[in-house]
């Protein structure tokens, strides 16, 4: 059975790279990226399962990234991060654009 392919988008270097470790330790394939833009270009070269997107990052936004996920017609899960302190506010909002859970 093939592993699961998870894209972890992050632009904190070792946030990503712990996400990575775990995942990678429950057997899955991961693929890292510092922001949306380098998100979807894994994307678009990667079959991914599973999508862990940041909302806040340089260049593209997690919320960006995910409404051109998308507009594009993938349908795999996204799950948002984010550290802000108005979680009801930015849950509506990611789950309003697409997003499937929010951490």
């Amino acid at each position: 059975m093939e592993a699961n392919r998870i894209l972890v988008v992050e632009d904190d270097r070792d946030i990503r790279e712990g996400i990575e470790i775990y995942l990678r330790n429950q057997g899955y394939v991961v693929f890292q990226a510092g922001d949306g833009v380098e998100g979807l270009e894994i994307i678009r070269r990667e079959e991914i399962h599973l999508a862990i997107v940041d909302i806040m990052m340089p260049r593209m936004d997690g919320i960006t990234m995910m409404m051109k996920v998308r507009d594009k017609g993938y349908d795999f899960p996204v799950i948002m991060l984010s550290a802000k302190s108005r979680r009801g506010l930015i849950k509506s909002w990611g789950w309003n654009m697409g997003a499937d859970d929010y951490v």
